[in-house]
């Protein structure tokens, strides 16, 4: 085994990338960006296992069979221990939804794939519930391995088969196709963030300089130290700049990543005099100390804020203790666990069989009961069930009825989940058409359809409400308008729907006051064809919904149709049914009802339009949620809490349980509106 010399202001390199990450973590003022540590550590990386390799192929013993044995000792026995620890806290903490969605990130993780699914489950880094799931960080690590996988075999190749004069011209222009890769892939900010092939310019940045630089670097005495002090000082302030200065939410990575993974690049240069004040502080007993136990820190810390958040705790108020708490895990995992075992005397097969095969087998088992348990249901009371089993989301009912992006095609039509009362004889006489909406509240339309035997198809796109001769805009990953054609063409196709079948009744229901208002910064734009674009983005759109709506209804009535249209569900800006049964479960403290003035405010616009429309076309049936829902006020609060059952999925969205109570008490309380029809 061939060693490389030992850096101390390395490891105090990796001090700094630990703690911008946990100090982001931690919500810490000036530190927002300190997701760059993640990029710090690629380029870490990169360089030091370039390096082991280069001088381990130049003496003729490099076997890739010693360094994925050297890769599984440094990386999984720490891995383990966390998500033994974190997989035992979970099952005791979270719902049963999220912890079937746990039990698959973990297999993931151990499969060096949980990067594609956390992609596939959150979207976006920053968006959804990604700050309460345990293993979000995880992606990192997958990233990491797969780098692993690819660029051993790559570095052999191009070391044995490329002349080395053209090393260092091979390796600049690689570099820079990767970084424009990069750049191109932060159009898909969602997928970039997570994937390698946006990240590989980071690692291939350390690499290169392990390749280019593999002797140290000598100076004129004159200008060395001045040099280097620069060097380093330009180094360090390029990474805290990236720290203090990027905000979530910020496109990432591609030339924004460039700059911090510069500042380590520079850091990482091999000069010969490498006494400079920043080398110096790197190399003092407590960033060594940091940076030796960075790798277990990483994996400990985030478990602990996320579990802490999830419970409904302060992390800004706890975050003291969650550190320290981090901390004592992280230097016990790294005396106890990573240093016995980077040195442990295993072979590969037996390494192979106890961190790789054995713990993806547990996994799976793992994994097998929480599908087969609805997500270990059956951990609670029969008395708690009911309300959990609402916020879970464990089923699906109405997977493949909701589309994404793209243009529409009649392929839905095949999918059993979009269609209801299918063993109904007879053509299809029902649409559901809306946004995700519309998905929430088809149970609701199901329950109004089914004494009628009514067979239906549900017909719904992400945040495109019905209405028609409107374009939609929607904000690009730099924030500028970007057309939506697939939005209009999806208004068309459902035009076409309407006019090809024999339907009788078409369902409408969407987000509209998300549509109208949206970021009230930087609004989301809808335009009617006969509105002319102003400033006031919101006043165009508050003109061009109501345009586009009564196009729609005038389009329905003319072909003969009956529009069934739901006013929406009261938007309550947080998710209060998870917080509901948090507050039973964790004997937490937070919000569980929203002020009911604020909410009629909110959909004031909206329901007036639709009350217009009830008034000039009587045939129309008006649904309003709020008639029923505004029972559940107490002294002026909303309680989203009906026989028992909590009725959001989120802030705005009804789950499965919920539409179905929901549906219930309408019909109870105010009759069948088809009954007249």
């Amino acid at each position: 085994m061939s060693v490389i010399p030992y850096r101390k202001d390395i490891d105090g390199l990796r001090a700094v990338a630990v703690l911008l990450v946990v100090f982001s973590h931690a919500q810490f003022p000036l530190f927002e960006g300190g997701f760059v540590g993640v990029d710090v550590f690629f380029v870490i990386s990169g360089y030091l296992i370039t390096s082991i390799m280069v001088n381990e192929i130049d003496q003729g013993v490099f076997s890739f069979k010693i360094f994925y044995l050297r890769r599984i000792r440094r990386l999984l026995p720490a891995l383990l221990v966390v998500l033994g620890g974190t997989t035992y806290v979970a099952h005791k903490l979270l719902l049963p939804g999220l912890l079937l969605s746990y039990a698959k990130a973990q297999f993931a993780t151990l499969a060096s794939c949980s990067n594609f699914f956390l992609w596939r489950y959150f979207g976006g880094y920053w968006r959804g519930y990604s700050k309460e799931f345990p293993l979000t960080h995880t992606w990192s690590l997958s990233v990491e391995e797969q780098f692993y996988y690819l660029w051993p075999a790559f570095l052999l190749l191009a070391y044995r088969f490329i002349p080395k004069k053209f090393h260092a011209r091979i390796l600049f222009s690689v570099f820079i196709l990767l970084l424009l890769l990069s750049q191109y892939l932060v159009k898909f900010p969602e997928f970039a963030f997570y994937m390698i092939p946006a990240r590989f310019f980071e690692m291939f940045l350390g690499a290169m300089g392990a390749l280019l630089f593999r002797k140290p670097i000598a100076l004129d005495p004159i200008i060395e130290k001045k040099t280097v002090n620069f060097v380093h000082i330009t180094g360090l302030s390029l990474i805290l700049y990236a720290s203090f200065f990027y905000k979530e939410g910020l496109p990432y990575p591609g030339l924004d990543a460039f700059i911090p993974c510069l500042g380590t690049f520079l850091l990482l240069l091999p000069f010969r005099w490498s006494a400079s004040p920043i080398a110096n502080l790197f190399s003092t007993s407590i960033f060594r100390g940091m940076g030796k136990i960075s790798y277990s820190l990483y994996l400990w810390h985030w478990p602990v804020f996320s579990l802490l958040a999830y419970t409904g705790h302060s992390v800004v108020k706890y975050r003291i203790p969650a550190l320290c708490l981090s901390l004592g895990l992280s230097v016990l995992s790294y005396k106890l666990i990573e240093k016995p075992f980077r040195k442990a005397n295993i072979s590969f097969k037996a390494a192979f069989c106890s961190f790789v095969l054995l713990p993806i087998c547990l996994s799976g088992i793992y994994l097998y009961g929480a599908y087969n348990d609805d997500g270990y249901m059956t951990r609670y009371t029969e008395d708690e069930r009911k309300a959990i089993h609402a916020v879970s989301s464990i089923e699906r009912p109405y997977l493949g009825a909701q589309l994404g992006k793209g243009s529409p095609t009649d392929s839905h039509i095949e999918n059993a989940n979009s269609m209801w009362n299918m063993d109904s004889s007879g053509p299809v006489q029902a649409l559901l058409l809306g946004d995700s909406h519309s998905t929430a509240i088809r149970p609701f339309v199901e329950l109004i359809c089914a004494p009628y035997a009514i067979k239906g198809l549900q017909v719904a796109r992400d945040s495109t409400p019905f209405l028609l001769n409107v374009d939609f805009y929607d904000r690009d990953v730099q924030g500028n308008l970007e057309l939506r054609a697939d939005k209009r063409e999806m208004n068309e196709y459902w035009r076409k729907l309407v006019t090809q079948g024999k339907v009788k009744y078409v369902f409408i229901a969407a987000f509209y006051s998300s549509r109208i208002y949206s970021n009230a910064n930087k609004p989301e734009r809808m335009l009617h064809e006969n509105v002319e674009p102003s400033s006031d983005i919101i006043s165009d759109n508050k003109v061009s919904f109501e345009l586009g709506l009564y196009d729609a209804i005038k389009f329905l009535v003319k072909n003969g149709v009956t529009p069934v249209l739901f006013k929406d569900i009261p938007y309550v800006r947080e998710p209060l049914s998870q917080n509901y049964v948090k507050n039973i479960l964790f004997n937490s403290d937070l919000h569980t009802s929203a002020n009911w003035n604020d909410i009629e405010k909110r959909h004031s616009f909206e329901d007036s339009v639709i009350d217009k429309i009830k008034l000039e076309y009587p045939s129309v049936i008006v649904i309003d949620p709020k008639d029923l829902l505004k029972r559940l006020t107490k002294n002026g609060q909303f309680n989203p809490v009906l026989d028992g059952v909590p009725l959001y999925a989120d802030s705005n969205h009804l789950n499965y349980d919920g539409a179905v109570a929901l549906g219930k008490a309408w019909l109870d309380a105010f009759g069948n509106p088809l009954e007249v029809n």
